[in-house]
């Protein structure tokens, strides 16, 4: 099962957030705005010990709602999983749960509860089972030829007699969609054994503490639920598990009189002390956990020319720690348990596994940091996994997987954070395969396009020439602002491409192309395809004009083309390459030399008003 919907109320800066999920998930935005909170809210849900304080209520919340909740729905369930939340499963093939905490006079009260499903008709909800165990009310409603009435007629035989009714008329009944009023599967404290496990791992700059084989950490919970996975499976393992309890099994045996037993005696002597009071004793030896030999006498050493524990280390390679044992975990497979009688077994804990990451990039070069982004797409990829995190670095970013991506931004410090994402398919239209295609290809072209997510504004050009010059002679004016983001879309034609997602994810952008106007006259040894091509290209002009939405963004044409807007001799820039022969042509120019058009536009780029934070 994996978090497909995640809805907030009242937590932390929250006010109400509801967001889509796939088995990635990306969070961008500024810091100070919820991305934290957004996995802290998860782990709230997940984490049973997790109970929050009154300052965790949204501040800024009505007088009148004093609750605070987290909803979860699930899909992708194991028949394991659609076994134990049975009740649970809704015609869409989901679960959703919710966590609530409640301030009432100062005090925290913490509730689990599921959404049901159950027919519209009254007799059928097995909430009012309990209101027709009686022959009269049941005489009444079409149970009553389902229902035995060889004996007492019980709330039981009312809500069993509902269930088959249900599913031999699951096609004509109508259902309605409710949160029980019920603790979740009837417990209290059950969602401790069944929801999946969540490890956060914070952006903490200190990992001394978090490194270390306890199970109060989430490195010590990573290991100690590998090492569970392996004593399923090693017989070794296995064999030392079973061997320990033959010694505990022998000690606890009294009937073992060779040699006498120097627990009996034991026993014997302190029952004889309590004579007065006419007491048995008994001292029952209580087999120990044989993973939890790893918690208590596990010492991680690193050798890096020094032999010392790893908390003795940089906290760069201590982070690096966490994140190989990750890549080690990625490559762990499971394997769903089943009885005997190979059945789901009940109740038993959801073998998914959650990873939320704080601000992956901290104490990893570059390079590292687009392995790690690896790793993490492969454990999110594996069945039963799902990884969150929230990142500033553009290594974590795949543009090409936007749907991954949720902005998280509060208008205001007082504000409530909200989010902005796109799960549709930007991508449609009868060309759909060859726009994804030169969409993928500009990934190789510029792979800091995912820069475009963290910037106040974005200028999309054609390629590396404006790319560079741009900021080039931005500098030389002197007004250069490292926070507007110039991408280089590859083509003219990739424009439309990334128009679309700029408009979907509400980000602030300037279009920059060429007019590339037809010749009048058409020289006559074009042919038919080059006329096509010319065509085509020219049509692009009206195309992204009309993608543009007013409020976001604003289109610059420059005519015929940037080389005439410039001033730079296509000649050199075939001799040298169009962003070289830019940058030459402009090195010792000063500010009156530079193109009246070209310095316009470079101010244009660059205008800091009405930017969007």
């Amino acid at each position: 099962m994996r978090i497909r919907k995640l809805r907030i109320h009242n937590y932390r800066s929250i006010s109400e957030l509801d967001m889509e999920c796939l088995s990635m998930v990306t969070l961008l935005g500024p810091n100070n705005h919820g991305k934290s909170n957004v996995l802290a809210a998860i782990e709230f849900c997940l984490t049973t010990s997790n109970k929050p304080t009154e300052q965790d209520f949204f501040i800024g919340r009505s007088n009148e709602d004093n609750n605070l909740w987290v909803e979860l729905t699930f899909n992708g369930l194991t028949e394991q999983e659609r076994n134990t939340f049975k009740k649970y499963v809704l015609s869409d093939e989901t679960i959703c749960i919710r966590k609530t905490a409640q301030l009432i006079n100062s005090e925290v009260v913490i509730s689990y509860n599921g959404y049901v499903e159950e027919p519209k008709e009254e007799w059928l909800r097995s909430d009012k089972a309990g209101e027709y165990a009686s022959k009269e009310k049941l005489d009444a409603i079409p149970l009553k030829d389902i229902v035995s009435l060889s004996g007492r007629l019980t709330k039981k035989d009312i809500e069993e007699a509902q269930q088959k009714y249900i599913e031999n008329h699951q096609d004509d009944l109508q259902f309605l969609r409710r949160l029980e009023e019920g603790p979740l599967l009837g417990s209290k404290n059950v969602a401790a054994g069944i929801l999946p496990d969540f490890y956060l791992i914070p952006a903490v700059r200190d990992l001394t503490d978090e490194i270390k084989v306890k199970t109060t950490t989430t490195f010590g919970r990573l290991l100690n639920r590998a090492i569970q996975e392996m004593a399923k499976r090693n017989p070794v393992f296995i064999a030392a598990s079973n061997q320990l309890k033959d010694v505990v099994n022998n000690l606890n045996n009294r009937s073992n009189k060779e040699g006498g037993n120097e627990i009996a005696n034991i026993e014997k002597s302190i029952e004889e002390e309590l004579s007065s009071w006419d007491v048995k004793v008994n001292i029952e030896v209580t087999p120990p956990e044989l993973e939890r030999l790893f918690e208590l006498g596990t010492d991680i050493q690193v050798n890096d020319g020094v032999k010392t524990p790893i908390d003795h280390k940089g906290n760069g390679l201590q982070r690096a720690m966490m994140f190989a044992f990750l890549r080690v975990w990625s490559k762990v497979l499971h394997s769903e348990e089943k009885n005997d009688d190979n059945e789901p077994a009940p109740r038993k804990q959801s073998q998914t596994i959650i990873f939320a990451i704080e601000e992956p990039e901290l104490f990893l070069h570059p390079q590292a940091q687009r392995k790690l982004a690896r790793v993490l797409r492969d454990i999110s990829e594996t069945k039963e996994h799902q990884v969150f995190i929230c990142t500033h670095s553009t290594n974590f970013v795949d543009l090409e997987h936007y749907k991954e991506i949720a902005i998280i931004a509060k208008d205001s410090p007082a504000g409530s954070s909200h989010v902005r994402q796109c799960i549709t398919d930007l991508f449609e239209g009868t060309d759909n395969d060859d726009r994804k295609k030169r969409f993928h290809m500009a990934h190789w072209i510029n792979p800091d396009r995912g820069e475009m997510f963290f910037a106040k504004k974005v200028i999309f050009v054609e390629g590396d020439t404006e790319k560079c010059i741009l900021p080039f002679l931005a500098e030389k004016l002197d007004i250069f602002d490292h926070d507007i983001s110039i991408i280089d879309c590859g083509s003219k034609h990739n424009l439309p491409l990334y128009i679309v997602i700029a408009n979907a994810f509400n980000i602030p952008y300037l279009v920059i192309h060429d007019e590339d106007p037809l010749p009048n006259p058409i020289p006559d040894d074009w042919n038919e395809d080059k006329k096509n091509e010319k065509k085509r290209t020219f049509a692009l002009n009206t195309e992204i004009r009309n993608l543009v939405k007013s409020d976001l963004g604003e289109v610059e044409v420059l005519a015929p083309e940037f080389e005439g807007v410039s001033g730079i001799s296509k000649r050199e820039g075939q001799k040298k390459g169009k962003a070289l022969a830019a940058l030459d042509f402009f090195e010792n120019a000063d500010e009156s030399e530079i193109p009246h058009r070209l310095k316009e536009l470079v101010e244009k780029v660059y205008d800091k008003k009405n930017v969007k934070i």
